[in-house]
């Protein structure tokens, strides 16, 4: 849609209606493959049987089972993605709401990003290790008061449970000069110290697309980039907004109402796809299922979603989209 929608009283437009159908065929298509062929119990052979073989190998002072664990969470963060994608289609059905979808796109990814990188390890070891680093980042990332010493304890107990999983892998414990209460330890082979810390958020999210076939560098970096801008509340700085006058001029003033287009937020929400598409295909080699499966599953919303953010005929002047790098699934 390249008109505005009514400057009073917006009622959501029919295009938007279809395109949350398109967005809930494509969480349908992912979410059948998460509860069937790529779901515990997994394929003789795969990876995830393996680890889930060894699930006894590397227990710690509360762990007992840290690889199914693993294993088993990595499907699950499939189901917290399509929750946010139904939390997109809602909002699109939604009158007087335009600018949510795109914080929830950006949460999306960065989940499947986080579980890409876990998946993707080279070995047994190397996915543990990936995974527990992440797992004592999310501890230490827990909102509570420092003064609180209950939390603290509870904290404290954790992580050492996590440090103990991780010495039975020969994972030695390292700490950042002059670490800051919310600094986690980082859990690295012998030797390595801070060399094996994990990469930043920003960092990992482009590697994640430039696996994803958005190979040079600069546009790897763009999702991220675009979707934060998003979320730290800079919509017209990102090209996702326009406006139209509402009112006549009062002193040379005007009230100008904000939209944003079926393309732009096609174009921009298409992220979150290309991330699940991503995670799924790094899920099967996992689980021993092969990739075809995933983009048959998904190929038919995957078209129609890029069918409708290729819509967008009439660009706004700062258009976060030049021809050269609408993304595509």
């Amino acid at each position: 849609m390249t008109s505005p929608p009514p400057l009073t009283g917006r009622l959501t437009p029919p295009e938007f209606d279809y395109f949350a159908d398109v967005v809930m065929r494509f969480v349908d298509a992912a979410e059948s493959l998460l509860k069937a062929e790529l779901s515990h119990p997994f394929n003789i052979g795969s990876e995830a049987m393996r680890d889930r073989a060894a699930s006894d190998d590397h227990p710690g002072t509360w762990s007992k089972q840290t690889l199914l664990t693993l294993a088993t969470q990595q499907g699950a963060v499939g189901l917290e993605q399509c929750d946010l994608l139904r939390g997109i289609a809602a909002i699109l059905r939604t009158d007087l709401v335009t600018l949510a979808p795109f914080p929830l796109a950006r949460t999306s990814a960065v989940i499947a990003a986080k579980a890409w990188y876990v998946l993707t390890a080279g070995s047994k070891e190397e996915r543990l290790r990936r995974f527990l680093n992440e797992e004592l980042a999310a501890l230490y990332g827990l909102p509570f008061p420092s003064g609180d010493e209950e939390a603290v304890a509870e904290r404290d107990a954790r992580a050492a449970d996590y440090r103990a999983v991780g010495a039975t892998a020969g994972l030695e414990a390292t700490y950042r000069k002059k670490p800051r209460l919310w600094d986690a330890p980082i859990l690295a082979r012998a030797g390595r110290g801070l060399a094996d810390a994990p990469p930043s958020e920003t960092q990992l999210v482009k590697d994640f697309y430039r696996a994803s076939g958005l190979q040079e560098d600069e546009l790897a970096g763009l999702p991220y980039s675009l979707l934060s801008a998003a979320t730290h509340g800079r919509f017209r700085q990102a090209g996702l907004v326009r406006y139209a006058s509402a009112s006549p001029s009062v002193g040379g003033v005007s009230t100008a109402a904000m939209h944003v287009t079926l393309g732009v937020t096609a174009q921009t929400t298409m992220y979150a796809a290309i991330a699940m598409r991503t995670y799924l295909c790094a899920l099967a080699r996992y689980t021993a299922v092969s990739e075809t499966v995933v983009l048959t599953r998904l190929h038919g919303p995957t078209e129609e979603w890029s069918a409708i953010a290729q819509q967008e005929t009439e660009q706004p002047k700062h258009d976060a989209f030049p021809d050269a790098r609408r993304p595509t699934l």
